[in-house]
């Protein structure tokens, strides 16, 4: 399975091109989310996985900030991302820090994907 196919609300192959740029300047900050999460990176597309992981975390920052509560589900998954970030983290400087990386990653990526044509 490809799982770029996760990555709903997008085209496939321009998500693809958008990732294989991303990866040329910030592919240190994807493999320090990576192991951070304990995503493996001898997974296949475990690069998928953390922008995956990065726009759902956008997600998350969305439904927080917005107006109306957000449904519990929303809350769970949101709560469930934030723990992956702490997990062994010694430091709330060490958590921020890979939620800013996060953040640059989906920042560029729709930078980026509205770029690729």
């Amino acid at each position: 399975m490809d799982r770029i196919a996760l990555i709903d609300g997008y085209d496939q192959k321009r998500v693809r091109e958008t990732l294989n740029l991303l990866l040329r300047d910030r592919k240190n900050e994807f493999r320090e989310i990576a192991d951070s999460i304990g995503i493996p990176l001898t997974s296949e597309d475990w690069e998928v996985i953390i922008l995956k992981f990065c726009l759902d975390y956008e997600d998350c920052f969305k439904t927080w900030t917005a107006d109306p509560e957000p449904s519990t589900l929303k809350n769970t998954k949101c709560m469930t991302i934030m723990r992956s970030f702490a997990r062994k983290k010694k430091s709330f400087p060490e958590i921020v820090h890979l939620q800013n990386m996060a953040n640059t990653l989906y920042t560029e990526f729709h930078q980026t994907y509205k770029r690729v044509s």
